[in-house]
């Protein structure tokens, strides 16, 4: 349904890079990343706001790189959903399909029916200073969906939400899009965007997708830092150390014990969230010692980020029921497998 190929766009000193994506028609996919990434760069671009400086985009089997916004069969809804201030929500919708001459029996009909899926009707007389966040978005959504869009482009949809409604406006914009069977591309820097609403997901990271993927592919295996804190992936890389018939991974000095059957000297990575962590007796083989350093309540658990040394932190989930304050010295283990670094055995320790 999209395609866009090997995308270059220049912004000032920023460079949009090589950028390759694709979605099936009624797939949403959601491009996540930090501020300053490119995400609006590479919307803008594919609505036909920017014009690359190579590359190319296909919609439906037809080329639009070089054909003008209003020709390429795509909504663009921005972060600000710019509905105009003087018009009612009745009006800004229903103002571009009046000035493309749409016929009266069609913008009736698609008019009602995205009012009653967007619950608009109550709304309609109301100009954009006297909805709520939620409601502006979902006028401007009806004022995209009016004529059909081949595509649906939302820049940062749910970043002017407070943070307590974005839930449940993600979860009812999912339904919507999912009733349509809507052909949806997201940017956006929260990765909850893209675990709720993304058939795939693109990581893009200094101008340049650096993974992609389905959400659960993506977080099994984070090619990024930026995911792996997000989420609260503990990652260290060290080297496999073995004494005395035990097995350790080194990392920044410490000796931290692991089970594992790789030889000595091979580097390695660890991966594991802080549900798959352990707490055990100080004298455990296997044990890892810290200080903690914060406690966060989760409400069922809580989250304790752990110091091993001065220059390692992990983050562990233990019951709420073991209380350990800041200061408290703790012991865990580690459920999880070492993968080896890619080249195997190095020099030294990374």
């Amino acid at each position: 349904m999209l395609s866009a190929e090997n995308l270059t766009v220049r912004s000032g000193d920023f460079v949009l890079q090589d950028v390759t994506l694709s979605l099936e028609r009624g797939q949403c996919g959601v491009v996540v990343g930090p501020s300053g990434a490119g995400k609006s760069t590479l919307l803008e671009t594919i609505a036909g706001l920017r014009k690359p400086e190579r590359g190319r985009i296909t919609l439906n089997g037809r080329e639009i790189t070089n054909l003008p916004p209003e020709r390429r069969g795509i909504a663009f809804v921005p972060q600000d959903y710019a509905l105009f201030p003087h018009l009612t929500a009745k009006s800004n919708i229903l103002l571009a399909p009046k000035l493309l001459k749409m016929p009266k029996d069609k913008l009736s009909e698609r008019f009602d029916f995205l009012c009653e899926l967007l619950e608009l009707k109550d709304l309609l007389d109301r100009r954009p200073r006297q909805l709520s966040g939620g409601e502006r978005q979902r006028v401007a959504l009806a004022r995209a969906l009016m004529l059909d869009p081949q595509l649906l482009l939302l820049d940062e949809p749910f970043a002017a939400l407070d943070p307590q409604m974005r839930p449940s406006v993600r979860r009812s914009i999912g339904q919507i899009f999912r009733t349509l069977k809507t052909t949806v591309l997201i940017v956006t820097h929260d990765l909850w965007d893209a675990a709720a609403l993304g058939d795939k997901v693109f990581v893009l990271e200094k101008g340049r997708i650096i993974q992609s993927g389905s959400w659960s592919e993506v977080i099994a295996d984070p090619k990024s830092d930026f995911i792996t804190d997000f989420v609260g992936i503990n990652r260290l890389t060290g080297k496999v150390v073995w004494r005395e018939g035990k097995s350790f991974l080194q990392v920044q000095g410490n000796l931290l014990p692991i089970q594992t059957d790789m030889p000595d000297g091979t580097f390695a990575s660890l991966k594991f969230f802080p549900s798959q962590i352990e707490l055990a007796p100080n004298k455990s083989p296997l044990a890892w010692q810290g200080r903690v350093d914060e406690v966060m309540n989760l409400g069922d658990r809580a989250q304790l980020v752990v110091a091993v040394s001065d220059k390692l932190v992990v983050r562990i989930e233990t019951p709420l029921t073991c209380r350990y304050e800041i200061g408290d010295e703790i012991a865990f283990t580690v459920k999880s497998y070492l993968s080896p670094v890619e080249g195997g055995h190095k020099e030294s320790e990374t």
